[in-house]
């Protein structure tokens, strides 16, 4: 049975897979308009008083904070910016989207889980930054959900989730192999299925599809995620299974970087420079997943 038919099968009937809230899509339309007043932004998101909340928790945790509390909704959106308020407002809506439930599989934690999808799409805009690539959210989007499949695995299939996780943990295998064996297809496939099925940007799709396997789509948003998700691996911000010695420095992936970068890459420097923001990711993943 090809991929196609797997993912069809796998998502039909009762186990349809989610669609995005209603707020993320109408927030997302009003911040691609660089004329939307902040004060229309905060008049929208006040209709949602727990995503205020949340965003005032992440504004205000280490990874965003200023010297001085913020605890004024509008005070938010002037000092984080559009783009970084659609990537928080994407951040609570994905948790919203798949709670956890870890008494099911206490083996998997939500914590690790969002650590390492925070700490993968905050170095994909460190890594933006420092290569000089032109500026864009598909970045920070492909690096925070390009595990968007194992989610969906969860929710539905809880039992073969276990499963992947035992075989990775008694048997040394990587999680897409395991997920080759439970399943017939791999989490970047089905964080791909999503991404399309939610009408992501190509570059946010290919980036999720395919961080696995860089030499096979040498585009620079899937180069930059499979760095990012070394790097976080590599930082400590990931499962005690997928702790392994990895060559981030000698990672093919640069070679498609060095292409789009404009100016020469330090990437041993580089490696040195960002590791060390693990502790402020997470304590933005604590103040994400509190629940009052």
């Amino acid at each position: 049975m090809d991929k196609q038919r797997v993912l069809n099968s796998l998502f039909s009937g009762s186990r349809q897979l989610p669609t995005l809230p209603v707020l993320f899509g109408e927030i997302n339309k009003m911040l691609e308009n660089p004329f939307t007043s902040n004060r229309k932004i905060s008049q929208l998101l006040m209709k949602d008083q727990a995503m205020v909340t949340g965003i005032l928790k992440l504004c205000n945790s280490a990874l965003y904070s200023r010297r001085q509390e913020i605890t004024n909704l509008a005070n938010a959106v002037t000092f984080l910016g559009t783009q970084t308020l659609r990537n928080i407002i994407l951040q609570i809506s994905m948790v919203r989207l798949f709670p956890f439930d870890e008494k099911e599989i206490p083996e998997f934690s939500a914590d690790t889980f969002w650590e390492h999808s925070l700490g993968t799409g905050f170095f994909t805009s460190i890594m933006v930054r420092k290569l000089n690539l032109p500026p864009s959210d598909d970045y920070y989007t492909g690096g925070l959900l390009h595990d968007l499949g194992k989610l969906a695995v969860y929710q539905f299939y809880p039992g073969k989730f276990k499963e992947i996780i035992l075989k990775q943990i008694n048997d040394g295998v990587i999680d897409i192999e395991a997920e080759e064996q439970v399943l017939g297809v791999d989490h970047a496939d089905i964080g791909n299925y999503l991404a399309e099925k939610w009408k992501f940007k190509p570059a946010v799709a290919a980036a999720i599809r395919d961080h696995h396997k860089v030499l096979n789509a040498p585009a620079v948003h899937v180069a930059v995620t499979r760095i990012a998700n070394l790097f976080s691996k590599a930082a400590g911000l990931c499962f005690p299974w997928d702790r392994r010695v990895f060559d981030i420095v000698g990672d093919p992936a640069w070679e498609v970087l060095k292409k789009h970068a404009g100016s020469d890459v330090d990437v041993e420097r580089m490696t040195f420079e960002i590791r060390d923001e693990s502790d402020k990711i997470k304590d933005s993943v604590a103040k994400l997943l509190v629940k009052k």
